[in-house]
């Protein structure tokens, strides 16, 4: 992303931010959009003071804190939480609801076609007519 990002800046001189991956990464957890308007600030500083590229120094100008970066850490990590479900947690809620321990089956998957797999959009020789047909009246 970074040296997609890098390329498509219009800079006089393009900078090199893949170098500085750690970094990126670091502050912006991997959260590509987070990494997106950074940049799109840090371009817009740039163009604005009319410079010919970004330095590290700008990135670290316009970078979230190490305090805004543990919060979003954080949050991540409690969404993750809310979102796994555990055997625990599905028996915790049927307790809650007065529906004892009983265990509801998932569906089963439906059993996929023991037809052997084509080509899709070919035709088979069997179905058209071979060679030209003759009029025998």
């Amino acid at each position: 992303m970074l040296l997609t990002f890098q390329q498509h800046m219009p800079l006089a001189e393009t900078p090199n931010l893949v170098t500085h991956w750690e970094y990126f990464y670091e502050r912006t957890l991997g959260c590509v959009g987070i990494l997106k308007d950074w940049l799109r600030r840090v371009l817009k500083d740039a163009l604005d003071r009319e410079a010919t590229t970004i330095t590290l120094k700008d990135l670290q100008k316009r970078a979230w804190s190490v305090a805004q970066c543990q919060r979003m850490f954080k949050d991540i990590q409690e969404g993750e939480r809310q979102l796994s479900e555990t055997e625990t947690d599905i028996q915790n809620l049927r307790s809650a609801l007065g529906l004892g321990t009983k265990s509801i089956a998932l569906p089963e998957e439906n059993p996929k076609s023991t037809r052997p797999p084509g080509k899709v959009g070919k035709r088979k020789p069997k179905r058209d007519p071979i060679g030209v047909q003759q009029d025998v009246s």
